[in-house]
């Protein structure tokens, strides 16, 4: 049986990320931790995940992106209102803070439908108690078994089984001005 982490792409929480994952676990990471995003990947695991661990984050960018669209009327690509805002436009919400919760409710929610016979944890990690590295301007394209130390350490770190699952988070890498430093999809 397989244990599947679920998280962002962002580059604090690598670390955190590999301290759970062990040696075997698969790892999806999108802008967001965004489980409707990532919902194809996830039906592909079909049964043979057990456990999730899902791991949103505080001061995530790509939940400002949704906050700035829906409250300040930001305009953004297509496929980012598709994958990404539109799921929390109906949902009540007065700051930031109320909307990473409801992301991890509905990630949470979204799980436990797609893997009904697994345990699914979630933590929503507070970025301001945790390590946080030194920040570098680029993102890798890795698949969900990629284990990384060193250089990928700081960088953005989006993880898929296929490209097709994340053009929506590298559109937001793009517009963070991040380089593609490596691409194993």
């Amino acid at each position: 049986m397989v244990r599947l982490i679920v998280s962002c792409m962002d580059y604090r929480l690598s670390e955190e990320i590999l301290k759970r994952a062990g040696n075997d676990a698969l790892i999806l990471r999108n802008a967001g931790a965004n489980v409707n995003g990532l919902k194809e990947a996830l039906r592909s695991l079909g049964d043979q995940v057990d456990e999730v661990i899902y791991l949103p984050h505080t001061d995530c960018a790509a939940l400002k992106l949704v906050y700035s669209a829906i409250k300040e009327g930001k305009r953004v690509y297509p496929e980012i209102e598709e994958k990404l805002v539109k799921q929390f436009r109906d949902k009540n919400f007065q700051s930031l803070q109320d909307l990473e919760k409801i992301n991890a409710e509905l990630g949470e929610s979204a799980l436990k439908a797609v893997f009904p016979k697994a345990k699914v944890t979630t933590q929503l990690i507070d970025v301001t108690k945790i390590k946080i590295p030194e920040r570098k301007p680029k993102y890798y394209l890795l698949k969900p078994q990629s284990r990384y130390s060193g250089n990928v350490i700081g960088a953005y770190v989006i993880q898929a089984p296929d490209r097709s699952h994340v053009t929506a988070d590298i559109k937001i890498a793009e517009s963070l001005n991040l380089k593609l430093e490596k691409s194993e999809i």
